[in-house]
Order: C-alpha cells, then sequence, then structure tokens
C-alpha cells in the first residue's frame, strides 16, 4: 500500500502549476496568440470610432447648440488622424521590422485621448481630442494587421483576416450599441472610464505578447523563393553573418540551414545563420545586430499603388466601410427627428448592423482561403465576393432609406451589415495575399494604405451626408450612398474581365493557370 505524503501532493501541485504556466508562456509566442491581440486593438480603435454616435447629438445640438454638420466634423477629425498616423507607423514598423512599440504607443495614445474627448466641454476640444484618438488609431490598426499577415502564410491570411475582420465589425458596428447604454447609464464619465479600461487591457495583453520565432523564418523562405539572388552572394552574406552570439539569438530572430542553393535545408544538416533580411530586399555586407545597416531596396507605398490589386481594394474599401459609416452621422437624427428615439434606443438599433456582419466576417473568411471556390469563381476570386456583395449592399441601403418604421429599419439594417461584410471581408486578405506574391516586406505599409482608404472614407463621406440630407432628406442621402455602392462595384469588375475577355476562363484553371486575384 502506497501512502501519499503531503510533500507528494504539493509537489504534484506544483507541477500542475508549473505546466499550466509553461503553456501559457508557450502560447504568447504562437500566431493564435498575435491574432487575438491583433484583433482587440482593432476592436479597441474601432468601437472609439462608434462609440460617441448615439450621443454625439445630445452633445452638440442639445448642450452646445452645433448644426447637425458639426457631427460630421468630427467623424472627420478622426479619419484625418489615421491618416496621419498609418502611414508614419507603417514606415517605421516595416523600415526597422519593429511591431511592439508602436502599437503600445498608440494603445497609450488612444486610452489618454479617448478620456480626454469624454470629458471635454468645449467643441475645440472636442476636436482636438478627436484628431489625436485618430493618430493612435491608425498607429495601432496598421501594425495590428501586419502582425496577423507576419505569422500567417498566404493559404491562411483568409481566415485569420476574417476574425479581425470579426473584430472590426464589433467595434465599428458596436460602437454606437455600447456607447448608447453606457452614455445612458453613467454620462461622459461613464465612457472615458470604459474607453481607459479597454486600453489598459489591450495595452497589457501586447505587452505579454512575444512574437513567433517563426516569424522571421516565414519571411527567409519567401525571400527564398521570390527573390532572384546569385547563390554565390548568399554564400558570402552567410559568412559575413555568422558570428558568435548565434547562440543568444532574440526571439525576433531566427537560425536556419542554408544550401548553396539559396534554399532552406534540413534544420539537422547545413550551415546555420541569421536571417535578418526581408524579402525582396538585400543587406548590406558588414552590418550588425546591434547595428543594422538600411536596406538597399524596399518595397514601398507607391510601388503598392501601382499594383492594381491593391489600389481596387483601397477604392473598395472607401465605398464599403463608407457605406457602413453612412448611418452614424445620420441615423441618430433620422431617428431622433422622425421616431423620437433616446440614445439608448438608437444604439440598439446598430445591433442589427452588428450580428450579421460578425457572421460574415468568419464565414467569409473561410471561403476566399479556399482554393476550389476561388478556382471556380476564376479570374475574379475574391473580387467577386466584393462585387456581389457591393451590388446587393445597394439595394438594402435603399430599402434603408424608403422604411417608415423601426421595425423595417432594424431588418434592412441586418441586410445591409450581412452583404457589406461580404463585400469587406475580402479586401483585408486580398491585400495580404498579393504583398505576400511581392515578397512580404511591406505588410505594415499596404494595412496602412487600407487605414488610409477608410479615412477617406470617414472623412468624406460623414462630413458630406449630415448637409445632403438636411437638403434633400434621409431616403434621398441613402440613394446617393447606394450609387456610390454601385459605382465601386463597377470598377473592381473592370480589371477581371479584361483578363477573363484576353486569356479566357481555361486559362486561370489548371497546373499552369495563371495567376488572378
Amino acid at each position: 500500500m502506497s501512502i501519499r505524503t503531503p510533500s507528494a501532493n504539493n509537489d504534484g501541485g506544483g507541477s500542475a502549476i508549473k505546466r499550466m504556466f509553461h503553456k501559457c508562456n508557450e502560447f504568447r509566442s504562437t500566431p493564435a496568440a498575435v491574432l487575438i491581440v491583433s484583433t482587440m486593438a482593432v476592436f479597441s480603435d474601432t468601437v472609439v470610432y462608434g462609440l460617441i454616435v448615439p450621443f454625439l447629438p445630445d452633445i452638440l445640438q442639445n448642450k452646445l447648440g452645433m448644426s447637425s454638420s458639426a457631427n460630421g466634423i468630427l467623424f472627420g477629425t478622426f479619419g484625418l488622424g489615421v491618416l496621419i498616423g498609418a502611414p508614419i507607423s507603417a514606415y517605421i514598423s516595416d523600415r526597422w521590422n519593429m511591431r511592439k512599440w508602436p502599437m503600445v504607443i498608440g494603445l497609450v495614445g488612444l486610452g489618454a485621448t479617448s478620456v480626454l474627448f469624454a470629458l471635454a466641454d468645449a467643441f475645440w476640444e472636442l476636436v482636438v481630442a478627436r484628431l489625436a484618438q485618430g493618430i493612435s488609431s491608425g498607429i495601432t490598426w496598421a501594425v495590428g494587421l501586419a502582425m496577423i499577415a507576419d505569422v500567417y502564410s498566404g493559404e491562411g491570411i483568409g481566415k485569420a483576416m476574417g476574425v479581425a475582420f470579426s473584430g472590426f465589425t464589433i467595434g465599428y458596428l458596436g460602437g454606437p450599441v455600447l456607447g448608447g447604454v453606457i452614455y445612458g447609464a453613467g454620462g461622459n464619465h461613464a465612457i472615458a472610464i470604459f474607453v481607459g479600461a479597454i486600453a489598459v487591457v489591450d495595452l497589457v495583453f501586447r505587452l505579454l505578447l512575444v512574437e513567433p520565432k517563426n516569424m522571421q523564418a516565414v519571411q527567409s523562405s519567401r525571400a527564398s523563393e521570390l527573390a532572384d539572388v546569385d547563390p554565390t552572394q548568399v554564400e558570402k552574406q552567410i559568412q559575413s553573418t555568422t558570428s558568435a552570439e548565434a547562440s543568444s539569438t532574440p526571439i525576433e530572430e531566427v537560425s536556419l540551414p542554408i544550401t548553396a542553393d539559396n534554399e532552406i535545408g534540413d534544420m539537422n544538416s547545413g550551415v546555420q545563420t541569421h536571417i535578418t533580411c526581408l524579402p525582396a530586399a538585400r543587406t548590406i555586407e558588414g552590418a550588425t545586430d546591434a547595428n543594422p545597416a538600411p536596406l538597399e531596396r524596399r518595397t514601398t507605398m507607391w510601388d503598392l499603388l501601382k499594383e492594381w490589386p491593391i489600389l481596387a481594394c483601397c477604392l473598395a474599401t472607401i465605398t464599403v466601410t463608407g457605406a457602413s459609416g453612412s448611418f452614424e452621422p445620420t441615423l441618430p437624427i433620422h431617428m431622433d427627428e422622425e421616431y423620437g428615439s433616446s440614445p439608448a434606443i438608437i444604439g440598439v438599433v446598430f445591433i442589427a448592423l452588428v450580428v450579421p456582419s460578425m457572421i460574415t466576417g468568419i464565414l467569409v473568411g473561410r471561403f476566399t482561403d479556399d482554393e476550389r471556390v476561388l478556382n471556380y469563381l476564376a479570374p475574379y476570386g475574391r473580387f467577386a465576393f466584393m462585387i456581389v456583395g457591393s451590388l446587393l449592399a445597394a439595394i438594402a441601403v435603399a430599402c434603408v432609406g424608403a422604411t417608415r418604421n423601426i421595425a423595417g429599419l432594424v431588418v434592412n439594417l441586418a441586410v445591409v451589415g450581412f452583404l457589406c461584410g461580404t463585400a469587406a471581408v475580402p479586401i483585408l486578405s486580398t491585400m495580404g495575399v498579393h504583398v505576400y506574391r511581392m515578397g512580404g516586406d511591406a505588410y505594415a505599409k499596404v494595412y496602412a494604405l487600407f487605414n488610409i482608404a477608410y479615412s477617406i472614407g470617414v472623412i468624406v463621406i460623414p462630413t458630406v451626408l449630415p448637409p445632403v440630407m438636411n437638403a434633400v432628406g434621409f431616403a434621398a442621402t441613402m440613394g446617393v450612398v447606394s450609387a456610390l455602392l454601385v459605382f465601386g462595384a463597377i470598377v473592381l469588375t473592370i480589371q477581371p474581365t479584361r483578363m477573363l475577355r484576353k486569356y479566357g476562363r481555361s486559362a486561370f484553371v489548371g497546373d499552369n493557370a495563371r495567376t488572378f486575384l
């Protein structure tokens, strides 16, 4: 008979705790952890944007006596801030391959400026705080999406971006819901506490995150496949970068065996070396980890804009997210004037946009990774989702304008949320996959372009629509939004149709198929 002593029990409990701690520590370096933290950052950014929607008329029109045009100015100011913060942070993040500290700075700024906005009592203070919010949001958003693209392969990026889009949707469209409930319960101070709390939680998770060890391995394998480098130059680079610090490689770097054919070799054989270069770029001889030399050639934002898929995705971002955002400055005013709705009721109505978009983000993200589906839709590929979603969303938006009761409004908004999500989800994965094909050294830059396009949408559309609604009414304003979606769908159709007419569909199917979208 065995007797279990107290010390044995303690040792067993201690071992279980150690195992659990070890698993948690390992999880911090997984792609799943990166996806969770990045999705939380996207949620924080977008919830701050939409949080003010239901109570803005109460502050600006009822307390400050401002016209409805002031509502659009505040939304546009946020977009201007994103326009400033996103490209700067993207350049720094991609230039020095640094993701952690730009996001930390952005999250700290987001929390601080959001508290200032909630406590402001003059219009100019609201404008300044909103601009600073936008700058902070642009930083965290661009870097967060780039982190996802860093650790998910070209085949898995659709599902990952679908999850991130769900976070975007919950924040972007769920912000008004939360804003109405929280403002109704505790006013400005409750809003300040809530925003500060989510920023702190997101910041803690980001500080705990360790980027996965295979991040550089993924980039280096892409460099082997896509860069046309002389093998003799690779051998020279291997000799110049092999050094004594190989035994203490930081988490951001990885030791890999390189063969004479410039390919990643077996982990049990070959020459061990540090790979610190990014795809489509070449390092300078003599560079060290402590004093890295600048890269001779990197993909710029201008290079990205020369690529038609990227440019088309930017246009789709303006039209689709602009259409989704068109309800934020117009619907609260319409419901207040037409139905006398309170901020809480307005916030609840926005749920109709949120839930379908969440579902769409996950479902469509899976389809945009399915090679069978994409081959069936060739050469339109992921663009087929954008085109069909935009056209059907245009019809649904027109129906929102024709609705004469709150029940019908909720139903039509749910349809709009589902269809706009269908059109928007493939944008993120398409941009990531195209940068992957280009070499993978510009993820932060390409998602900064996404943020810039998003900013243009939220600067122009919310600023223009309230005066338009004052002049022609809510129904005609929704007609304008519908026309915008149709225009975007037509432009997206042009290039794939030209490819189809030039090569025929058979050229995009089979083992030697041409690359399509």
